[in-house]
């Protein structure tokens, strides 16, 4: 993985917490606390913006990782159609023999400044043994 880009900023965008999206998370889930958890697990930090390109900037390799854990903290649930700005930040990468443990934390906050959430996503890739 790339130690270089620990303590950077990976990504920073603006997106929003779409009305439509909290609704289908909550139809899908269909349970009695669907539209609470829809509006406080709407996103998942590590791929905002519904793309791959964080894995492959810090080196993950994705045929060889698994997902560790997953931290959410919030200050309140994200109002629908909020503007959320999204800060996506490589925190720490630790080199073992035979793995390599990333630590990316993800931050959501309003355009004034407010956090809204905070994640952290750990993943651990296994290096490759040779046959």
């Amino acid at each position: 993985m790339n130690n270089e880009l620990v303590g950077q900023v990976l990504k920073r965008v603006r997106t929003k917490a779409y009305a439509s999206r909290m609704a289908e998370i909550e139809q899908l889930l269909g349970t009695p606390s669907a539209a609470e958890t829809a509006r406080i697990a709407l996103f998942f930090g590590f791929t905002i913006g519904r793309d791959l390109e964080l894995p492959r900037v810090i080196g993950l390799v994705m045929e060889r990782s698994l997902m560790m854990g997953h931290d959410m903290h919030w200050t309140r649930p994200f109002a629908p159609d909020e503007e959320v700005e999204v800060t996506v930040t490589l925190r720490e990468v630790i080199d073992k023999p035979d793995r390599e443990i990333a630590v990316v934390e993800t931050i959501f906050d309003t355009p004034a400044g407010e956090e809204i959430q905070r994640q952290r996503s750990t993943f651990v890739t296994f290096k490759a043994t040779r046959a």
